[in-house]
């Protein structure tokens, strides 16, 4: 009986077997995203946050990382030393992202600026907290499918090589 193919068939479930761990990763990574945004859905509003030294390179305002926040936007910014308001010309507040960015040209550009705005997102950090740890340690096992691919390979290649090498002794 002739088992050339053997080792070459053992290919297809190992194969089939880390496709299928790969979306599974990927889907609930998606999930837990969709999910740690349908937690975050209060708006909440911040009373003068000080910004050292409003820059042109721009600042993550104090929760632009918290849990799926979003929606930022600046109800107003006032010069922390003067208390004057700083004119909407001489700042943007980028919704997505939380970050302040000061007009180059700006006469308060370096300056302590104290802004106030509103933002999306959620005061219940225990579960949105717990959603993204989840998400980051699946996307940690996800780093390590190309690892687990390799030695799988070179596992089967080294066992089709000796179960060659085994025939050939035996013929």
């Amino acid at each position: 009986m002739d088992k050339k193919g053997r080792g070459l068939n053992m290919l297809y479930p190992a194969v089939l077997t880390i496709v299928l761990v790969g979306i599974i990763l990927g889907v609930g990574i998606y999930v837990l995203s969709a999910v740690s945004e349908g937690v975050a859905t209060e708006t909440i509003t911040v009373e003068n946050e000080t910004v050292t030294g409003l820059a042109a390179a721009g600042d993550d305002l104090a929760t632009a990382d918290d849990c799926a926040a979003r929606d930022f936007a600046a109800l107003y910014v006032t010069n922390a030393t003067g208390g004057e308001t700083v004119p909407t010309t001489n700042y943007t507040l980028t919704a997505a992202t939380g970050n302040l960015v000061g007009e180059a040209t700006s006469a308060y550009n370096g300056k302590n600026v104290n802004i106030s705005y509103t933002y999306t997102g959620t005061s219940d950090t225990t579960t949105c907290d717990s959603i993204i740890t989840t998400s980051t340690g699946v996307g940690g096992f996800a780093d390590w499918i190309a690892v687990i691919v390799v030695v799988l390979a070179a596992g089967l290649v080294l066992g089709i090589v000796v179960n060659s090498f085994g025939k050939a002794n035996a013929a």
